[in-house]
């Protein structure tokens, strides 16, 4: 990216929406740059690095394995995205691995620098505040899931999180391309056959259909008050 790119991209991020200008010119001119390609690590699990990492352009996924080899997927997180910023704030370990699902472009501010940029910058603490707070419900709500309900109804609560990431909650809505068996079983820690029979079985009732490669949930709000009921709420 040219240095006019860098900030642009940067001032899409609506972590960063706070910062004037000038501000976002330095966090570009400070930031170091990479590509990476797909299937590239970009921060490893337990490493000692506490950049904070914008994602400028591609999408990447949040992943820890097993000393097995399991994968636990956390998250996928898509353009415009702030990560890493624990290791940044307590600089302690990478809580995860980081992984590019597709050509990625990274900026990685160094701690120092951000931890001086939330000094400077109240608004961008604010931010950084309530994205901490978002990320401790999701895993709140993701701990009470894999404690409370049984496999049938995790899966049924994952194709809710992926079909409502766009912020529509209503109607029929495509995954595109349909998440394989095994990255559903990874994100819900279960296996594929599980998946693959429930799917099967949403799909003779009518609330999933496949075409061409892609999966519709064809009523969001049916296949989520399944869950609901599930939870007792």
């Amino acid at each position: 990216m040219q240095p006019h790119e860098r900030e642009a991209a940067l001032k899409r991020m609506a972590i960063l929406a706070t910062l004037p200008d000038d501000a976002i010119t330095r966090v570009a001119q400070r930031c170091n740059w990479r590509d990476y390609d797909a299937g590239e690590q970009i921060v490893g699990h337990e490493d000692a690095s506490t950049d904070v990492l914008f994602l400028a352009a591609g999408k990447v996924r949040v992943i820890i394995y097993s000393a097995a080899g399991k994968a636990v997927v956390f998250v996928d997180l898509a353009p415009e995205t702030m990560f890493g910023e624990i290791a940044a704030i307590d600089r302690r370990p990478r809580s995860a691995t980081v992984e590019a699902l597709e050509v990625c472009t990274i900026a990685a501010l160094p701690a120092d620098e951000f931890e001086s940029l939330l000094m400077r910058e109240p608004g961008l603490a604010i931010a950084t505040l309530r994205h901490l707070t978002a990320e401790v419900r999701r895993l709140s709500e993701r701990v009470f899931e894999f404690s409370t309900m049984v496999v049938q109804n995790r899966i049924q609560a994952e194709l809710i999180r992926l079909a409502t990431e766009g912020g529509r909650t209503q109607g029929e809505i495509v995954l595109s391309p349909a998440p394989s068996l095994s990255d559903i079983a990874d994100r819900i820690s279960t296996h594929r056959e599980a998946v693959s029979r429930e799917l099967s079985r949403l799909i003779s009732i009518g609330l999933l259909r496949r075409e061409h490669g892609n999966l519709k949930i064809t009523d969001v709000a049916k296949l989520a008050r399944l869950v609901v009921e599930a939870k007792g709420e």
